[in-house]
């Protein structure tokens, strides 16, 4: 045993030996609450989770249908006149577009009076916008949307469609109606285009309202909720100063891998938009296109192991230095207590 005592690096001193000094305690106490700061700021590390990223190519197949969440107000036109039509660059073209979507009839004053389903009616790229000729009045129709149009009556499109996945567009438009605008030229030329974007998002909605409500930090799936545009006068005229207003979106893939549920596959996007005047047809272009790239984000979390290593670390380096702290600042005071006894202090 007394050979085995020989290897002991830590070798204790009698406290008979040792001597408390103030700056000692001072050293001590800002080592103690130092030390204490820094276990807690690992211990909230190790706690809590982070997310990391990465970018890689896109290998979906594109025979998968993607899902468009629109939630539409707009304020002066009346559903009546209103059809959104889906168009891609596969020649596909689907006219009063279908899925899950719904037209609320909106008072000037913002109250619901009428809600209805939008209807399944789908046409091939061979039959052009001949559907939007297809509708037929009588004038006890004629005088039912010439009142809409000047009771201020407005709509609100909300639901989802579900298109391919490719390049195209889904728009919000008068041209299934141009036929009457003949014999409503005076209320044509003031038709109304003004809307708010309460919601547009691509995906699944349930992904997305859980995304955008636990992880806010990460991605951009809505950038353009809330987005509005109000159309005014001519100032040279009484006509409304109507056009044609255009977002161009560029949609990535995005998939979530969180620590506690099943991996979640939204789809962010960026956006820009447009102004096109057009007195004759007013209408809402939602363009998207697709990223080449997909983005992936894992939530993470420290493991016990590390944390236990920056401990260790955050003990042994703090002691370390504060040891050499109160071993300079002690020599430094009994350099100097000596220097004063000798009356050599200036």
């Amino acid at each position: 045993m007394r050979n085995l005592k020989r290897f002991d690096l830590y070798r204790k001193v009698p406290r008979d030996l040792t001597e408390p000094t103030l700056s000692g305690a001072v050293v001590s106490c800002c080592t103690v609450v130092l030390g204490l700061h820094l276990f807690l700021t690992e211990l909230f590390v190790f706690l809590s989770r982070r997310w990391d990223s990465e970018m890689l190519i896109d290998e979906s197949r594109t025979e998968e249908k993607l899902q468009i969440n629109i939630d539409v107000t707009l304020p002066a036109m009346p559903c009546e006149l209103l059809s959104l039509d889906a168009q891609d660059v596969m020649g596909s073209h689907e006219v009063d577009a279908h899925g899950n979507l719904f037209k609320e009839r909106l008072t000037s004053k913002g109250d619901v009076i009428g809600r209805e389903e939008i209807q399944t009616s789908h046409y091939g790229a061979a039959s052009g916008l001949t559907r939007h000729n297809l509708f037929s009045y009588d004038n006890q129709d004629m005088e039912r949307i010439r009142t809409m149009i000047h009771s201020g009556e407005g709509c609100r499109v909300a639901g989802f469609v579900k298109v391919n996945r490719v390049p195209g567009n889904v728009h919000l438009s008068t041209y299934s109606h141009s036929i009457l605008f003949g014999s409503l030229y005076q209320e044509a030329k003031n038709m109304n285009i003004s809307h708010r974007i309460n919601h547009l998002s691509f995906g699944d909605d349930s992904n997305i309202n859980y995304i955008t409500t636990h992880f806010k930090d990460t991605g951009t799936v809505a950038p353009l909720d809330g987005v509005s545009q109000i159309v005014t006068e001519k100032k040279t005229g009484a006509f409304i100063d109507s056009a044609i207003f255009e977002y161009y979106t560029k949609v990535v893939p995005t998939t979530y891998f969180p620590l506690d549920r099943p991996p979640l596959n939204v789809f962010q996007f960026t956006a820009n938009s447009n102004k096109i005047a057009n007195q004759q047809m007013p209408s809402l272009y939602f363009r998207y296109d697709f990223s080449p790239v997909t983005v992936r984000y894992t939530e993470v979390r420290e493991s016990f192991s590390h944390f236990l290593v920056q401990i260790c670390a955050v003990i042994g380096g703090i002691f370390t230095v504060a040891a050499f702290l109160d071993s300079l600042l002690h020599r430094s005071i009994v350099h100097l207590a000596k220097k004063a006894q000798f009356g050599k202090l200036v």
